[in-house]
């Protein structure tokens, strides 16, 4: 991958935009972020009001992939009205090897109307034709079959199941590795 990799946005779907995120945020991201189901599959806890203002402020500077390990973070709005959603992430695991992780989080009171779907096939045509990786990857806790439902649904392959891998916020879990090829997503 060349770096810089700097995306295009807004990404427009039929009934989604993915956009940088903005100062503004805090009250769409904080229903999906102080929700403890929502949270209970992601690398982080409840988040309060606070916590939130804290973290968007990381959001709002995420605007490209400049070394292994940056994060570009978008907020996936309903294009209708623009309700915030929905928040993607894109992790560079190596530049050289042009290979990215994804993670999604979307809010309950949207969810089982496709959207997560739709967001993260936009996500992930962004990461192959916009940053130019050659491997898109997820990681997901293998407890958590509707994650694991949509990356089969899109393409990806599971490549690997840790088992009981980790003490996962206080639960021993397996995880379930996932990738598909740009050469595979294209096809």
């Amino acid at each position: 991958m060349d770096l810089p990799c700097v995306p295009v946005l807004p990404v427009t779907t039929d009934r989604l935009v993915l956009r940088a995120f903005r100062p503004d945020d805090v009250d769409g991201l904080l229903p999906m972020h102080s929700d403890p189901e929502s949270v209970r599959y992601v690398p982080y806890g409840v988040r309060d009001r606070e916590a939130v203002e804290q973290v968007l402020q990381r959001k709002v500077a995420s605007d490209g992939l400049r070394a292994d390990g940056d994060l570009l973070e978008l907020a996936v709005d309903l294009a209708a009205d623009g309700t915030l959603v929905g928040d993607l992430l894109v992790a560079l695991r190596s530049a050289a090897d042009g290979t990215v992780e994804v993670g999604y989080l979307f809010s309950r009171a949207h969810q089982g109307r496709g959207y997560a779907t739709e967001a993260v096939r936009a996500l992930v045509d962004l990461c192959v034709d916009g940053l130019g990786a050659r491997r898109v990857v997820a990681r997901v806790d293998a407890r958590n079959t509707r994650s694991r439902a949509l990356l089969t649904r899109l393409g990806f392959r599971q490549e690997a199941l840790l088992v009981e891998n980790a003490v996962f916020k206080g639960e021993l879990s397996s995880e379930a590795d996932y990738a598909v090829l740009a050469r595979e997503w294209r096809a």
